[in-house]
């Protein structure tokens, strides 16, 4: 373990310093270093114990070996025939040889917009001509951007593509991305990946009629095919910590393993080394299907190691079998190293190997008669698995922004019965598909029958124990690395010494996790949230808006939904909200709507307005699709319209008529809203700009209120009666941190103020709540940003 663990960390540090720093000047560093070790070891020949001379030189031997490796793949990407052209605006056409399946790329939101959704694939470059030039042999790695139609295609096809060349990305292993203009396959796949796609289209099609979860969900568990995964199954699924299971790893490459050795064994081979070459060649037609993913490649690594070591009648303990394939699988593909699924495939088998037996073994005393201490080592084995695998990855999970899974444990321990049986019998119904698809529904309904438990597993932890938000990045994750850390010592001191020492350790514990969780999960170590007499929240959901009205406990009114689902998950969250009577979609702008999905996530939504001008129409597409598949019931706002919803009234005052060429139209015909919410009078404006908010006002029909949603996140286009109107005596302004819009400008601002408002801003302040103390005034509390 320790050589493959030095191999991984020296190539992931190779890989790291050579892309940043470039290859030569980390050259000068592993020179430095050997020759410094070298030195010490000389020198201190003497006082050196051997063990610690051999990790040196074990630490050595892999940093020069890994950073050779590193070298030799990385000089060619950044230094190789692509990097004259790289960023230009020449037009390249190239041929291609597709390595990956097609993969959707959601656009990305930047304020009130939302680029379109596409496809990416990566591929191997063989040619390219510029510009009409002649046409240069060349061998490298990219990914191919496009929106055109490419989603059927298949590993192995050779494609012509027409495009520009965008930077390389060497951490990732791509010379360059080429955002192609046209895509035209010009051969079909070879034989091998043509009868891979079959399998997979066999099994997709063997549940094609089963309910959306179990048919999205199977073909993912078995052969990692997430392409119809509803996006919110997706997010209950990262949320409960079981979204490994749709990232094929150790466990189906083990029931591969037991269904291809049983199936050899009926077939009448007796020969050990037969079976071991037939179960290995099960094993690599399995990564062929399930494609050769980080944590595929991990798990069929591992398991080559053992297979060829009963080939040649080796013993070899797991944990060594590890170190040696991730040691050799780094060295292949270097680009490994740095894999987040790799590391945490590597990282859970580790887990299991190191802890699970100790805590198992540890867990049950002998003094208890034999059947209830066989009954309480099963138990155990099953919690000290799922726990070691979920604290092995826990610095990696929180790393990649997915907080602190507290269901995790239970939700793995709960579904992982079901994962063997859907595995195979999902693998069969593959298999038959390709030339029974009848026999292979059949076949198959034990399998979705296992998913859709799974499927029910994840939704309901999510629900009732999401995860507790921690920060990300390099430092949430070192951070939690120290946590536990920190838990372990102490641990082991309790077990080992007791005393103050332990109670420290576990103190120290304690203290750093609850400080790092406060500021974001809102423990309340200063304000409570939500404090008591709250009406209205403004979510900070950064450059957007979505604000909440209080209609009963537990229940609200939501205006807007932000321009990314987790914040405004997050915000209703903290607010205990889990039924909303009421969305209101002021307009189709991607800062207001993006953030539906969150909105939907665990809560029953009962109705939706919308705007009646449906543009931009990507956005209205996406929206009304999303509203569509949660079954959820929408019309179009109309000037006049009025609803009661528990403690909450609300009336329609725009749009009367649809504005054209006056500023931004969608912004124009936002539904603009006065409400009352248990006695507080709130004028919601959405995103109105200047020739609207003069319309209303010609209209008559901005009234003077206590709360006002300042318009269009307080830009400069504001008509100057809005807010003299209005007259609030809190003013209230979506908007986010650094945005590029110059929001809120500062004379918007200053106009509220004057006329003695006090105005709040999410991007300073956080979440904002309206509250009315028991004398009936009229307060505002700031949550902040922390």
């Amino acid at each position: 373990m320790l050589v493959g663990g030095s191999l991984w960390a020296a190539t992931a540090l190779a890989l790291a310093a050579s892309v940043h720093v470039g290859v030569a000047h980390w050259w000068t560093v592993v020179a430095a270093l050997v020759v410094a070790s070298a030195v010490v070891l000389r020198v201190r020949r003497g006082r050196v114990r051997r063990r610690v001379r051999a990790v040196i030189a074990i630490g050595g031997a892999a940093l020069v070996l890994g950073s050779g490796v590193v070298a030799w793949r990385v000089v060619p990407l950044v230094d190789g025939p692509l990097a004259p052209l790289v960023g230009s605006r020449s037009v390249v056409r190239a041929e291609l040889v597709a390595t990956s399946d097609p993969a959707p790329r959601q656009g990305r939101t930047s304020g009130s917009r939302r680029t379109d959704d596409a496809w990416q694939l990566d591929a191997a470059l063989v040619s390219m001509s510029v510009s009409g030039g002649a046409a240069i042999e060349v061998d490298l790695p990219v990914r191919v951007l496009t929106t055109e139609g490419i989603e059927a295609l298949l590993p192995g096809t050779r494609l012509h593509a027409v495009g520009r060349l965008l930077s390389a990305d060497p951490i990732h292993g791509r010379a360059a991305t080429i955002v192609a203009e046209s895509v035209t396959a010009v051969e079909g796949p070879p034989l091998v990946q043509g009868a891979a796609g079959a399998v997979r289209t066999a099994l997709r099609e063997s549940v094609r009629d089963r309910p959306p979860d179990e048919r999205g969900l199977l073909p993912g568990l078995v052969v990692g095919d997430t392409s119809e995964v509803r996006p919110d199954l997706d997010t209950a699924m990262r949320d409960s910590s079981l979204a490994h299971l749709v990232a094929v790893s150790g466990g189906n490459v083990a029931v591969i393993v037991l269904m291809a050795l049983g199936a050899v064994r009926l077939a009448g081979v007796r020969r050990g080394r037969a079976q071991v070459v037939l179960v290995a060649l099960a094993v690599a037609s399995y990564v062929v299907v399930a494609r050769p993913q980080p944590s595929v490649v991990r798990a069929a690594g591992m398991t080559a190691v053992v297979l060829l070591a009963v080939l040649v009648d080796a013993r070899i303990r797991p944990l060594d079998a590890l170190g040696w394939s991730v040691g050799g699988l780094v060295l292949v593909d270097p680009f490994l190293s740095l894999s987040v699924g790799f590391a945490m495939s590597a990282a859970a088998t580790a887990g299991l190997l190191v802890l699970a037996a100790r805590w198992r073994d540890r867990g049950c005393g002998h003094e208890l008669d034999a059947w209830p201490r066989r009954a309480g080592r099963a138990v155990l084995a099953l919690v000290a698995v799922s726990a070691a695998a979920q604290l092995a990855v826990a610095p990696l999970i929180v790393g990649i922004g997915g907080g602190v899974p507290v269901g995790g444990i239970l939700a793995n321990l709960l579904a992982e019965p079901a994962v063997g049986p859907a595995t195979s019998f999902g693998v069969v119904a593959a298999l038959v598909g390709v030339v029974a698809p009848p026999l292979a529904a059949v076949i198959a309904l034990p399998a979705a029958w296992a998913v859709g438990w799974v499927a029910l597993v994840a939704r309901t932890t999510a629900d009732l124990a999401p995860p507790l938000p921690w920060p990300d990045g390099w430092y949430g994750a070192l951070l939690a690395l120290a946590v536990l850390v920190l838990a372990g010592v102490a641990a082991v001191l309790a077990r080992t010494h007791g005393g103050p020492l332990a109670r420290v350790c576990l103190a120290m514990t304690a203290v750093a996790g609850l400080l790092t969780l406060a500021p974001t999960a809102g423990i309340p170590l200063g304000t409570a949230w939500p404090p008591p007499g709250w009406r209205v929240v403004m979510c900070d959901v950064g450059q957007g808006d979505a604000a909440v009205l209080e209609s009963a406990p537990g229940e609200a009114v939501v205006v807007d939904a932000g321009p990314d689902p987790a914040p405004v998950d997050r915000c209703l969250r903290r607010l205990g909200i889990s039924r909303v009577a009421l969305l209101v979609l002021s307009h189709f702008h991607a800062d207001h709507v993006e953030g539906v999905p969150g909105v939907l996530r665990g809560r029953v939504v009962s109705a939706v307005v919308v705007s009646p001008l449906g543009e931009p129409p990507t956005e209205d597409h996406r929206v009304l699709r999303w509203l569509d598949d949660a079954r959820v019931p929408w019309r179009v706002a109309a000037p006049g319209d009025r609803w009661t919803v528990g403690d909450v009234r609300l009336r329609v005052l725009w749009p009367t008529r649809i504005l054209r060429g006056q500023g931004s139209d969608p912004n124009n015909a936002s539904v603009a809203m006065v409400a009352d919410v248990g006695g507080v009078s709130v004028l919601l404006g959405g995103d109105l700009e200047t020739a609207a908010q003069e319309q209303v006002l010609t209209n008559g029909a901005v009234p003077r209120v206590d709360v006002v949603k300042v318009p269009h996140h307080g830009s400069a286009k504001q008509a100057p009666g809005w807010a003299l109107a209005a007259r609030p005596t809190i003013a209230l302004i979506g908007v986010g941190l650094g945005n590029d819009y110059g929001h809120p400008n500062a004379s918007t601002v200053a106009a509220y103020r004057a006329l003695g408002a006090v105005v709040g801003r999410t991007d300073l302040d956080g979440d904002l709540a309206v509250v009315v103390d028991d004398a009936h005034r009229l307060g505002l509390v700031r949550r902040g940003t922390g």
